[in-house]
């Protein structure tokens, strides 16, 4: 009997070793950082929601801030980074970028007011990534709190909000040795 239970326990064991080696992880995100860029704009296109979708490179993270001076050009986010497998081994994850306005905005060129924007992207697992938000257009300047999310199937897996202010006063960040600089790849 003992031989049996001794053979039991043992096929139990790698049967559980393989289930467990072949589940996958949740995808999860982690914020890294948090604040101001700069960054060089190489292209630019207007989406059918008035919104334009920037191509960026040299993206420098100037300030570790939530509070973001209402100025033009200036451009705010986060830098995250996407852990966990997919059960097919992809190292692509679709998420979706949500950036919440402080208020109801009809950009020009849209067809209806917006209150959020959303814009879906493939991130790459174990590798740091950006999403941000610019003041490219006159429309764009609105105090208030503004939310920037990572989302994926309708869960919510990071969240930032900033608070823009109508400060005068307040200085504009600009890159220096102290910056923080990084490229984005194109997976």
């Amino acid at each position: 009997m003992t031989l049996l239970r001794t053979a039991l326990v043992g096929l139990l064991a790698l049967v559980l070793g393989n289930a467990a080696a072949g589940a996958t992880e949740p995808i999860r995100v982690e914020i890294v950082e948090h604040g101001i860029y700069t960054l060089d704009v190489a292209s630019t296109v207007r989406d059918d929601n008035g919104i334009n979708q920037n191509v960026v490179s040299n993206i420098c993270h100037v300030a570790t801030t939530t509070m973001i001076p209402m100025k033009p050009h200036l451009t705010f986010g986060f830098r995250y980074r996407v852990s966990g497998t997919e059960p097919d081994g992809d190292r692509l994850v679709r998420l979706t970028k949500v950036v919440s306005f402080p208020d109801e905005v009809t950009p020009p060129g849209a067809k209806r007011p917006l209150r959020t924007y959303k814009e879906v992207f493939a991130a790459p697992i174990g590798i740091v990534g950006y999403i941000g938000y610019g003041f490219d257009e006159p429309w764009e300047l609105m105090r208030g709190i503004w939310t920037v999310q990572l989302v994926r199937g309708g869960r919510r897996l990071a969240e930032q909000n900033f608070t823009v202010i109508e400060d005068p006063n307040a200085p504009t960040p600009r890159r220096d040795s102290n910056s923080t600089c990084f490229q984005m790849s194109s997976l």
